[in-house]
């Protein structure tokens, strides 16, 4: 029992002496983020079930202004082997082959509600981006 409460004595310690500033802590000045653009990273993949196709996950959302890079990898094993992935707004529109990924980036400078969409098979493999206000 002693040792846990030595171990979390110093565990708090050390939280105490980060948020403190001790000389090992990290102090951002505004010049160190000159320029510094947040990015957000998926990974969607083409999947089926009971013969209905999507992007999972279905939802995307970042915020305004974030750097946007999205992994599309299509693992539908149905015909067509092909799937497209486009982002009307942000000018994104890939074709996906099955068993393959493809990468799309661009900056989300507008905020709403998007629908992505197979521009190959409308009818399928749908999916959303949410894009929020600050």
């Amino acid at each position: 029992m002693n040792r846990i409460k030595i171990l979390a004595g110093l565990v708090a310690g050390a939280a105490l002496g980060f948020v403190l500033g001790s000389s090992n802590s990290f102090t951002a000045r505004a010049s160190d983020l000159a320029g510094f653009q947040p990015e957000r990273a998926f990974t969607v993949i083409g999947t089926e079930t009971e013969k209905v196709k999507r992007w999972e996950p279905g939802t995307l959302i970042c915020f305004k202004g974030e750097k946007v890079k999205i992994t599309v990898i299509n693992k539908i094993k149905s015909d067509p082997a092909s799937h497209g992935f486009t982002i009307v707004e942000y000018n994104v529109k890939e074709e996906i082959k099955r068993g393959e990924s493809k990468t799309v980036e661009f900056t989300a400078d507008k905020a709403g509600l998007f629908t992505i969409v197979c521009h190959l098979h409308p009818s399928h493999v749908g999916a959303q981006l949410l894009v929020l206000s600050h």
